[in-house]
């Protein structure tokens, strides 16, 4: 689990500094969107790191991974679920009502998932 931490962190970095690289000349330059592309990409990666981390038994979850697992859970199973019952219109109206509210937390996630992965980075 350490070299799992260790390059995760790097990956996290990386990833997350090219995001904000991108978001700039996104913004600056090309004003074409393309940010949101490496926003889902950043999220794919945290997403990945996360249930890696979540199903490990060498992982010590801490209480701020756990406030983390419920926030990011409850976003993910809403999607799924709207994808899954999209004919049953009480169950989407109320799974998009979470969403409504949970899709502009997850940059506030996203910062907080790299805090965590620096955390435990900094603990090896």
């Amino acid at each position: 689990m350490k070299t799992f931490i260790k390059y995760d962190y790097y990956t996290q970095a990386f990833v997350a500094i090219c995001f904000v690289i991108l978001l700039v000349v996104d913004v600056v330059s090309l004003q074409k969107g393309y940010s949101w592309i490496a926003y889902f990409v950043m999220a794919a990666f945290h997403t990945v790191s996360f249930l890696i981390r979540i199903f490990s038994k060498n992982y010590a979850k801490r209480i701020s991974f756990k406030i983390y697992s419920a926030a990011s859970l409850t976003i993910l199973i809403s999607l799924l679920l709207i994808i899954v019952f999209k004919d049953n219109s009480f169950i989407t109206e109320f799974l998009a009502f979470v969403l409504v509210i949970g899709i502009p937390l997850t940059p506030i996630l996203a910062i907080c998932y790299l805090i965590i992965v620096h955390q435990d980075y900094e603990k090896l």
